[in-house]
C-alpha cells in the first residue's frame, strides 16, 4: 500500500459579518484548494444552539501522515480478516445445508 491524499481543513473561521477579501487575503492559497463560504442560519434547541454567522473554510488535499497511513493499513488488515471469517462461516452454513449435493 502507498500513502494517499486526504482532505484536510487548513482554514476555518466564522464571523458575524460577510467575509471580504481583507479577511482572507493573508492566507496562502494553493491552486487546488476548495473554498467554502457560507451563511449559517441561527439554530436553537435544548441541547445545541448557535447564532447566525458566516463561515469560511479551506480544504486542501494533502498526503496522509505516517500515523494515518498506519491506521489505514491496520483497519484494512482487520477488515480483510473479518471478511475472511464471515466467508468461512457462510461456507460452513452452506455446506451443512446442502451437503454433498
Amino acid at each position: 500500500m502507498e500513502k494517499i491524499k486526504v482532505k484536510k481543513t487548513v482554514f476555518n473561521e466564522r464571523k458575524d459579518d460577510p467575509f471580504t477579501w481583507k479577511d482572507i487575503k493573508y492566507f496562502k492559497f494553493e491552486d487546488d484548494d476548495v473554498i467554502r463560504l457560507e451563511y449559517v442560519e441561527s439554530y436553537y434547541s435544548e441541547n445545541n444552539s448557535y447564532d447566525e454567522h458566516y463561515m469560511a473554510e479551506v480544504i486542501r488535499m494533502v498526503e496522509e501522515t505516517d500515523e494515518q497511513f498506519e491506521r489505514r493499513v491496520k483497519v484494512n488488515e482487520r477488515d480483510k480478516e473479518w471478511a475472511k471469517k464471515r466467508r468461512y462461516e457462510s461456507y460452513l452454513k452452506l455446506k451443512e445445508e446442502f451437503g454433498n449435493e
